[in-house]
């Protein structure tokens, strides 16, 4: 079996680092990028970044929270710009070939500045698996987490391949790539919403900050769903938290995590274990936002 994964890995690899060139290819037509791990609070932190720089520059912000409207600041890299004057950031799940590390670390390359939205890799795969098993046929959650890596789908190896890719460009540019956690988000939105700004190379206001968290709760981003788009970003709490782990999935969590996983972005790897949350930022005091999965 080790076998087996080692050779479905270095498929998924191999084509990966022969195709994976997004952060070269559109890095000249975009002022930053915004890359995130599947189910990670995606369109919930997007909609929060989008109130605030709509705010700064008195534009109008995007009507909804999902769907093609929502892209007006920060959408796919190749859509046309909306506001002429405004950032362009784009956003994808992108894996990015490890070849852009290595002509990194040779200086041959430089990357505008990316945020690399994060969160712990078993609660954003069985979020995954909660909104998509029935309508991508993802079988039970055994079977799921138990197949071999393959070269598409997201699975466990997705996660991992996303978090030691990502780790691996984050020691060839430290400066260029944020790292921002879905969890230190919840615990302190509006301080994240402004570092993230300011990475980009805007500083927000008080009021900027106050558009944005009138936009940060789960009934608001409900609130804006796209109708028309299908989506379902915002999945009833009861019924998502009754999807969990029996305790053999855990152990091949544990068992892969371990064996695998080389850039946890300060997470601890295996599932049983958790740590302590980091301080909020000295001087404020905020109540934990209900996000979205």
């Amino acid at each position: 079996m080790a076998i087996r994964f080692g050779l479905g890995l270095w498929a998924a690899d191999l084509r990966d680092d022969l195709s994976r060139f997004h952060l070269l290819h559109y890095g000249d037509r975009v002022d930053g990028f915004l890359i995130s791990g599947h189910n990670s609070g995606t369109h919930w932190l997007r909609f929060m970044l989008s109130a605030a720089i709509a705010h700064r520059l008195d534009l109008p912000r995007p009507i909804y929270s999902s769907g093609p409207l929502s892209d007006v600041f920060i959408g796919h890299a190749r859509h046309r710009r909306l506001f002429p004057d405004a950032p362009k950031i784009g956003s994808s799940h992108h894996m990015p070939s490890r070849l852009i590390a290595l002509l990194g670390a040779m200086r041959f390359i430089r990357l505008p500045p990316v945020v690399l939205l994060v969160r712990h890799i078993p609660d954003s795969l069985l979020s995954y698996f909660f909104k998509w098993r029935d309508e991508k046929a993802l079988g039970d959650l055994p079977g799921y987490l138990g197949r071999a890596p393959r070269a598409q789908g997201v699975d466990l190896w997705w996660f991992i391949r996303f978090f030691n890719r990502w780790g691996l460009l984050k020691r060839v540019f430290p400066r260029a790539i944020l790292v921002v956690r879905y969890e230190d988000v919840q615990r302190d939105p509006a301080t994240w919403v402004r570092r993230i700004w300011s990475h980009w190379g805007v500083e927000l206001d008080a009021a900027d900050l106050r558009a944005a968290m009138a936009v940060s709760s789960r009934t608001a981003v409900q609130a804006c769903l796209d109708p028309a788009y299908g989506e379902d970003i915002a999945p009833d709490r009861a019924a998502r938290e009754a999807c969990r782990y029996a305790e053999r999935d855990v152990a091949v969590l544990e068992s892969r995590l371990a064996r695998y996983l080389r850039h946890g972005f300060g997470y601890a790897a295996l599932v049983g274990r958790t740590e302590e949350p980091r301080p909020a930022a000295a001087g404020r005091e905020t109540e934990p936002t209900v996000a979205v999965a």
